[in-house]
């Protein structure tokens, strides 16, 4: 229990691939969730009760869920690229298709939602944005989430009708939980070891 505290407060570096997997997939499942139920919940305020119970709008949160979770993931994939290629050695390509494998992998370590076939067009849209930041650039809070709030907004089971603020909400939640994200990574994050683990598959 000590330890399971200790850890919590003070998590382990992220040195390899497996930490890099659990760390990112936690974190992108927990902002998802997050975001999408509490728009949800806000939005539907006393007729929420009803609406969760019900098997149909379980069935479009659902979706919305999962939808967001890939969006998130791939915009912390994003992150993680630029603190890994930035590192001493180079070898910018096979990290990029390290991060693209990584990602299909934590996509695929889950049953396939009943909405979906496969992931392959996330993944293939990932590969583009990875290959479309140059050497340098840091990509802000705001751009990574932008596809990310986009997808949600499209996928939300329940809107108000004011979609320019529903989009801002979804957007700022989206966007304050990837500062986080990026804050823990760049603590945790080991870029030298974590880059040669992925590299070497």
């Amino acid at each position: 229990m000590l330890t399971a505290a200790y850890q919590y407060f003070f998590p382990p570096p992220i040195r390899d691939r497996s930490a890099l997997t659990k760390f990112m997939s936690g974190e992108a499942s927990y902002l998802a969730q997050r975001s999408t139920y509490e728009f949800t919940r806000n939005t539907l305020a006393w007729h929420g009760q009803a609406a969760f119970g019900d098997t149909a709008f379980n069935d479009a949160f659902r979706i919305c869920r999962w939808e967001a979770f890939a969006a998130v993931l791939a915009g912390f994939s994003v992150l993680a690229f630029t603190r890994l290629a930035s590192g001493p050695g180079g070898r910018r390509d096979e990290l990029e298709a390290a991060l693209v494998r990584l990602y299909g992998d934590m996509l695929g370590a889950y049953e396939t939602p009943r909405h979906r076939t496969d992931w392959n067009d996330e993944v293939a849209d990932l590969a583009i944005r990875l290959r479309a930041i140059l050497p340098g650039d840091s990509p802000s809070a705001a751009d990574v989430v932008r596809p990310a709030a986009a997808r949600v907004y499209k996928t939300l089971p329940a809107r108000a009708g004011n979609p320019r603020e529903e989009k801002d909400v979804i957007a700022n939640a989206l966007r304050f939980g990837t500062i986080g994200f990026g804050e823990r990574l760049d603590r945790r994050l080991r870029p030298a070891e974590t880059a040669a683990s992925l590299l070497a598959g």
